[in-house]
């Protein structure tokens, strides 16, 4: 039997009508299920559900969890310490004699230059002489008149004491003669001081140096006539030299009497030149408001000259095996002072990480010598201490707080000096 067509064309269309008709119908109720609320529809859209709270649940559980502060430590340990005053002042002879004549008189010579070296006995200046030796002419003539004049009442007495022993002249004339010898011993004393005040005026002529120093500013000239009022110059004595400086009034009472110092100068600037306090002048000065203070400094080699500019160091405390902290990690609370201390035995170290965490405790000290820096604690810590140094990002510590340590500090060598302002 043969079969038409048309019938096999109306098959295919059937099918892919049905086909077609199908896949609609099941999107559909793929589509209904998807939109249904959860407890009803499709029974899969329960554990869909329940999953999803349980992923949103797990890291509102870890941010429950309470944050470490993050906190910078310093570890305590024992130093020596130093804390200086620094000063600025100028160099100053240990002695400065100003030179001047004792007579009057025109300079003749000046055998010295300003800053040269000089030593105990050396000439450094003279005055013409002519009227001086003449003086001492004058006056040693005096004296061998007055003594040539002795010599003859002497001899005059001896005859005239025969005379009287013979009794050919009477007493009063022998008395007469011996009161001329009286007179003229006394002439021949005063002719005799007249001359050496004569000669001792003509070595007033020369100046001549009295100690070993340095010579200072020349304020005269040869030819120029001098009075005793009159300076030629000055010695400056500086195998011991002195640093004048000023210390303010709120730094008055660091400063003490034997006090180490060092003193710097630009001339030499790798050198350290020590000195100790000599002298605290006892007057404030008005208008700067400093006290001067003298810081005498051995200077055998010369180097210190009169009139640098120094800097200097005043030594205001040397402390041994000291604990110092820094001033910021104490607390004052209550009319006491406070460390955050992280005791050791609560240190433990995170694994796979290199920082550590520990709990806070706070803990009352005692303070001793304190800078602007730092205080040094005489009791309450000791050596190998840790404490919170500063706390990275936001947050504050209380007492029993822990903390992660993320990274230690400690007190260098180049701080266990420190400079007072």
């Amino acid at each position: 039997m043969k079969i038409k067509p048309h019938f096999i064309i109306g098959a295919v269309i059937i099918f892919w009508i049905l086909f077609i008709g199908w896949g609609m119908l099941k999107t559909t109720f793929k589509l209904s299920g998807a939109k249904s609320p959860s407890g009803a529809g499709s029974p899969k859209a329960g554990p869909q559900e329940s999953k999803g709270e349980v992923e949103s649940k797990a890291p509102l559980t870890a941010q429950s969890e309470p944050r470490l502060l993050l906190i910078r430590a310093f570890k305590t340990k024992a130093v020596d310490f130093q804390d200086a005053l620094p000063v600025m002042g100028t160099i100053k002879g240990k002695t400065e004699i100003d030179l001047k004549f004792e007579i009057n008189g025109i300079i003749k010579e000046i055998r010295f230059r300003e800053g040269e070296k000089i030593k105990q006995g050396d000439s450094i200046a003279s005055l013409d002489p002519k009227d001086a030796l003449l003086r001492v002419s004058y006056a040693r003539n005096k004296f061998n008149s007055a003594q040539a004049s002795y010599k003859s009442i002497q001899k005059k007495l001896e005859v005239n004491q025969q005379l009287y022993q013979a009794g050919a002249i009477i007493k009063s004339k022998l008395e007469e003669v011996q009161l001329e010898c009286e007179s003229a011993a006394f002439q021949v004393e005063t002719a005799k001081s007249e001359m050496e005040l004569a000669e001792n005026e003509q070595k007033k002529t020369v100046i001549y140096a009295t100690k070993d120093g340095l010579m200072g500013p020349r304020e005269a000239e040869e030819g120029e006539f001098v009075t005793p009022q009159d300076k030629i110059g000055s010695v400056l004595e500086t195998a011991e030299v002195f640093v004048e400086v000023g210390v303010v009034e709120r730094d008055i009472e660091k400063v003490r009497i034997g006090q180490k110092a060092k003193v710097f100068v630009d001339a030499y600037p790798n050198t350290v030149f020590e000195g100790n306090v000599e002298y605290i002048f006892p007057v404030i000065e008005g208008k700067s408001r400093t006290l001067t203070v003298k810081i005498k400094v051995p200077n055998p080699q010369g180097l210190l000259f009169p009139g640098m500019f120094s800097r200097a160091e005043i030594l205001i405390v040397d402390l041994k095996n000291a604990i110092m902290v820094p001033i910021t990690c104490l607390t004052p609370k209550g009319g006491m002072i406070f460390a955050p201390v992280i005791p050791l035995k609560t240190i433990q170290k995170i694994e796979d990480e290199e920082s550590q965490t520990g709990t806070v405790q706070m803990k009352k000290v005692t303070l001793g010598y304190k800078t602007s820096d730092y205080a040094e604690v005489k009791e309450g810590l000791s050596s190998g201490d840790l404490i919170v140094l500063e706390v990275q990002g936001e947050g504050e510590f209380k007492d029993n707080t822990k903390v992660k340590i993320v990274g230690t500090e400690e007190m260098s060598a180049t701080e266990n000096t420190a400079g007072s302002n």
